[in-house]
């Protein structure tokens, strides 16, 4: 889908299609690596998983209590206990009628005990006896063998970003050293005159480099393992070359500053006498709508990011972020926003999707989107005290208060606030 600004003819690409056609230059990864499981968490499975054997592999029982053998008659007559089952013991011997076990969650239910009973619902008589005050259903609190998964069925598939939750399952389907993809190589290249490392002097018209350490520390929570810092390069179109020809080297050139149409906007003119190939360059976003995509002749995906420091956070988690994810080899990788209602009405003057700071807030009771208020794509203090970004798609130029909005956390964890 395609946009023109105020009826002209300059075409902006919407970001679903930018996200689409970048996607679409992205190479799989070419190597795998075996890890120790401890070290599994953040990496992207190289391989289908399944479970080494039944899940549960035995009738389990699912309360502490007792098992017996079903009769639909268990409230009306004592039972005598002649025995007890703990987790990782076995139990076996002579059954009749009128018996029963005492039982712990986890255990292991012995033929021909087939239901169990909550100790709750049971009164212990002086001689050791059971009564059970109510009737039982055949089956219940037993989870049976095989419920949840069967030997050899598949449970994490190759390209699944490992969590703490797929840690667990590998875990206990005896996996112990797990294949993963390699991650891809990274150059980081900020450009601009004006810029100033943050352990060095920033006076008068100049400002200190916050995007390549933003694009850095973000690269590090996907678990990017190789990525090469270029440092600062000013708006010179020689240097700014001979830097793009050493970062082509690597599977990821992430650019920032230069891409727009001023006059030291030499970026993607440089990229071009450089070999690059130009797939886009402005989105329909705001912020951020100085964007350019682009691929080296050797492979490499090419970003160009705007040097508002807003726009990068934006770009950061709804493009960076997914390509480098399918990179690794990830088969999910698209932004999944948070639907909530918003809380107060907030507009869209843009010309596409118009991505807002916010936070998540307790209303009343109930979570709410609440905008950051801002002064533009350049305010990093904004973002500073929002957790993400909420969206309004292109063509809405206003959402009232309790109209439902995605929200992206895209700068880190949530945390209760009451307003």
């Amino acid at each position: 889908m395609f946009f023109t600004l105020n009826g002209g003819t300059r075409l902006f690409v919407s970001l679903e299609d930018t996200i689409a056609r970048a996607a679409a230059l992205v190479r799989a990864p070419r190597k795998t690596r075996t890890i120790p499981l401890p070290e599994a968490g953040g990496e992207v499975l190289a391989s289908d998983i399944a479970a080494d054997r039944n899940i549960p592999p035995f009738p389990r029982a699912a309360m502490d209590g007792f098992a017996v053998v079903w009769t639909g008659k268990e409230d009306r007559t004592p039972y005598r206990v002649i025995g007890t089952v703990n987790p990782g013991t076995r139990w076996s011997g002579a059954c009749e009628a009128g018996d029963c076990i005492k039982i712990m969650t986890g255990a292991a239910v012995p033929p021909p005990f087939d239901t169990v009973i909550q100790v709750e619902q049971s009164q212990t008589g002086a001689d050791g006896s059971v009564r059970f005050t109510e009737k039982a259903l055949r089956g219940q609190n037993i989870a049976p063998e095989g419920d949840d998964a069967r030997k050899g069925q598949v449970l994490l598939s190759s390209g699944t970003v490992l969590f703490p939750r797929h840690v667990a399952t590998l875990a206990a389907v005896g996996q112990w050293e797990i294949p993963v993809f390699e991650r891809p190589s990274v150059t980081i290249l900020p450009t601009g005159s004006e810029l100033k490392e943050p352990w060095e002097a920033a006076e008068g018209p100049m400002i200190r480099n916050s995007n390549a350490h933003f694009v850095r520390a973000a690269l590090s929570r996907l678990g990017a393992r190789e990525v090469h810092y270029g440092g600062i390069v000013t708006d010179d179109p020689d240097r700014i070359r001979e830097r793009i020809r050493e970062g082509l080297a690597d599977d990821i050139l992430i650019l920032s500053g230069g891409v727009s149409e001023g006059e030291v906007d030499v970026v993607p003119q440089c990229l071009a006498e450089c070999g690059v190939e130009k797939v886009l360059h402005k989105v329909a976003v705001k912020p951020g709508k100085p964007l350019y995509i682009g691929r080296s002749p050797s492979g490499s995906v090419v970003i160009g990011l705007p040097g508002n420091p807003v726009a990068v956070m934006v770009h950061m988690a709804m493009l960076v972020k997914p390509l480098f994810l399918k990179a690794s080899g990830a088969r999910e990788c698209l932004p999944k926003p948070i639907y909530l209602p918003l809380a107060v009405e907030a507009h869209n003057r843009s010309v596409g999707n118009k991505f807002t700071p916010a936070r998540v807030v307790s209303k009343g009771g109930k979570s709410v989107v609440a905008e950051i208020p801002s002064n533009g794509s350049g305010d990093f203090i904004s973002a500073l005290r929002a957790e993400g970004v909420f969206e309004i798609p292109a063509g809405v130029s206003r959402l009232g208060p309790g109209d439902l909005v995605g929200f992206h956390p895209v700068w880190g964890d949530l945390f209760q606030d009451e307003g």
